[in-house]
C-alpha cells in the first residue's frame, strides 16, 4: 500500500504544472478577464480603474490606462503584461518589449468587435484555453440583439463629444437593436448645437463621471439643442459608467440588456 502511494506521488509530481506568473493588466477589461479565467491571484499590477471584481482593489495600481509610463510597470517585476487597445500611448508596447518584458497587446479594434478573439488569446496565454472558449461563446451569445426596437441612441462623453461608428458605443447600440444617430461620423466627434438638434435622438446617454462638465441631466435637458427632442419629451436622458458604454468587456452583454430596456 505504501509503495503504491509513493508511486502515485511520483507520477503526480512528474506531471507538468502551469508556473505562477507575475501579471500586470494595463487595462480594466484585461484585469477583469484575468480574474474570470481564475488567475486573479497572480496579478501584481492594474490600471486604477480596474475595480471589478472587488478583489482587484487589493492589487497595486500601475497608473491610468490612457496615460501609461514604463517605470511603474517595470517596478512590479512582471513576467507577463497584458492589455487591449485601451492602453495608451501606443508606444508603451515597444518600450516594454525593448526592455525584455513579455508584453501582449490583445484586441486592437477600436469598437471592441474582436473581444471574443481577445478572450481566446488570453486563455491561451494563461493556460485556460477551454475556459476561455466557453466564456467567449457565452459572451457572443449575450451580444445577439433580441426584440430590436430601432430606438435612436445618442451616446455622449461629456455633453458635446459623441460616439460615432467604429466605437464601442456604436457596437453596443447595434447589439441592442438600436440605431446610432451619430453613425455618419467615425470615432469620437465634437459636434455643435445645431447638429445635435438635427439628430433628434430617442435616447441620450452621457458618461456619469463628466457631470461637472454637463452639469446634470436636468441642465442637459434644458439645452436648446435637446429640449425639443423625443429623448427629453419622453424623459429618456440617462447617465452610465464610462467603461460600460465607451469600452467593450465581459459586462457588455449586461449593458446591451440595459440599453434594450431603456
Amino acid at each position: 500500500m505504501l509503495r503504491k502511494l509513493l508511486l502515485t506521488g511520483l507520477l503526480l509530481g512528474s506531471l507538468p504544472t502551469m508556473a505562477a506568473e507575475r501579471i500586470v493588466a494595463l487595462t480594466p477589461d484585461m484585469a477583469e478577464l484575468v480574474c474570470a479565467l481564475g488567475r486573479c491571484n497572480e496579478l501584481v499590477g492594474r490600471d486604477r480603474n480596474a475595480l471589478k471584481p472587488a478583489t482587484l482593489r487589493k492589487v497595486p495600481v500601475i497608473g491610468f490606462s490612457r496615460a501609461l509610463t514604463v517605470e511603474p510597470i517595470i517596478k512590479a517585476k512582471p513576467t507577463l503584461v497584458l492589455g487591449s487597445e485601451l492602453a495608451q500611448p501606443p508606444v508603451i508596447w515597444q518600450q516594454l518589449r525593448d526592455m525584455g518584458v513579455n508584453a501582449h497587446l490583445l484586441g486592437t479594434k477600436p469598437d471592441g468587435s474582436d473581444f471574443p478573439a481577445l478572450i481566446r488569446q488570453t486563455g491561451q496565454l494563461l493556460g485556460r484555453g477551454e475556459a476561455a472558449e466557453q466564456l467567449a461563446q457565452r459572451w457572443q451569445q449575450g451580444m445577439i440583439a433580441v426584440n430590436a426596437k430601432g430606438r435612436r441612441f445618442l451616446i455622449s462623453y461629456d455633453g458635446t463629444m459623441i460616439a460615432g461608428r467604429d466605437t464601442a458605443a456604436d457596437l453596443l447600440i447595434r447589439a441592442a437593436g438600436g440605431v446610432n444617430v451619430a453613425g455618419q461620423w467615425s470615432g469620437m466627434t465634437r459636434l455643435n448645437r445645431e447638429v445635435w438638434q438635427a439628430l433628434q435622438p430617442d435616447v441620450v446617454i452621457v458618461a456619469r463621471h463628466n457631470r461637472p462638465v454637463y452639469g446634470s441631466l436636468e441642465a442637459l435637458a434644458a439645452r436648446p439643442e435637446l429640449a425639443d427632442t423625443p429623448a427629453v419629451k419622453q424623459h429618456k436622458l440617462f447617465e452610465m459608467d464610462v467603461l460600460d458604454v465607451f469600452a467593450v468587456g465581459l459586462n457588455s452583454p449586461a449593458v446591451v440588456r440595459r440599453l434594450q430596456a431603456l
